[in-house]
This record gives C-alpha cells, sequence and structure tokens, in this order.
C-alpha cells in the first residue's frame, strides 16, 4: 500500500509543479470563493488551516478574509516527528516564519488554541477519493491531530480537481475529512 500511496504522490507533485500560473491562480480564487461562502465556514469562529506551502491549494488569501471578518486562525507548528504539532493562534500574517521544514509557522510565542475549541479544519492533503479519503504527505501530523479535537468540527479538504481519485488506498490510522471542496465539484 505505501508504493501506491508514493506513486500517488508523485503523480500530484508533479501535476502542481505544471501548473500553469493563470490557471492556478484562477482555481484558487474559485475553491476560496466557495469555502467562504461554505456554511461550514459562516458558522465557524476559530479555524485550524495549514499554510499554503509548494504548489499547495493557496490559503494566504483565505487567511487574509477570515483575519478580517474577526474569525480566529490557528495554524499549526510541527513540534517534532514524535510530538507532532500544535495549533498556533495568528492575528496576522506577519506573525509567520519559515520553518526547518521551508513551511510557514507560527512563532513559539503565539498563543496555542485548545484543540476542542476548534470549529473547522482546513485539511490538507496530497490526493483524496469520492469517499472522503485522504492521503497526507506521510508525517501522520494532522491524523494524529485529529484526535485531539472536538469530534463535531467539521474537517474540510481543498483542493484541486486533479487531485481527487475514485478510491486511494488508506490505512487504518488514515483520518477522512468531512467534506472536499474543488475548483470543479
Amino acid at each position: 500500500m505505501n508504493q501506491i500511496k508514493k506513486e500517488i504522490r508523485d503523480l500530484i507533485y508533479t501535476r502542481r509543479s505544471e501548473m500553469n500560473d493563470e490557471v492556478k491562480e484562477h482555481w484558487n480564487a474559485t475553491i476560496l470563493q466557495k469555502l467562504l461562502e461554505s456554511e461550514f465556514y459562516k458558522n465557524a469562529q476559530v479555524i485550524f488551516t495549514y499554510v499554503s506551502f509548494q504548489g499547495e491549494v493557496d490559503t494566504i488569501k483565505f487567511i487574509e478574509a477570515a483575519l478580517s471578518e474577526g474569525k480566529t486562525i490557528c495554524v499549526p507548528k510541527v513540534i517534532s516527528k514524535k510530538e507532532g504539532m500544535e495549533a498556533h493562534i495568528i492575528t496576522s500574517l506577519a506573525e509567520l516564519e519559515k520553518s526547518s521544514y521551508g513551511i510557514l509557522e507560527p512563532q513559539s510565542y503565539s498563543p496555542l488554541i485548545n484543540p476542542l475549541d476548534i470549529d473547522l479544519l482546513i485539511m490538507p492533503g496530497v490526493a483524496f477519493d469520492k469517499n472522503n479519503g485522504r492521503i497526507g504527505y506521510g508525517g501522520g501530523f494532522y491524523d494524529r491531530y485529529l484526535k485531539r479535537i472536538n469530534p463535531k468540527a467539521h474537517k474540510i479538504a481543498i483542493s484541486y480537481g486533479f487531485q481527487i481519485f475514485d478510491h486511494i488506498p488508506m490505512d487504518e490510522f488514515d483520518e477522512r475529512v468531512d467534506f472536499i471542496i474543488t475548483n470543479e465539484l
């Protein structure tokens, strides 16, 4: 199964890297609009979102929009492979700095959020399927963090249409999302 996941990851990494900038910008705008108009977003006050990196669906404009609407925004900070990650509150994109992985993360002094206070999670992923299955990046950070959140919190994936498969392999510890927003659906 790990070989199949690796092949899917490699395929998606290649597709994302080959995307035309204009198409990517248009698709990101479509996804952002759908996300901001969703009931999931409108009904959420505390939102945990990833900070986009290396070809992922852009979350920077989403973070800016949510902050301007007075939503509480939390972003992940990786502690270690073993300890996983935490969610820190940010009030501005200026509070982010590059981690050792090259990903923008909150600075250490940013306040932590109680995972039980999160209403909505915007989930990253490499690939998804029509049953809301998810292939992440292989570190298990989100699968472990999701066990700590309020079970009523909505888990939403944002994805380009080509990242959706009929079926993807899932291990027993892999967490599903509740809904997927793409540029197509």
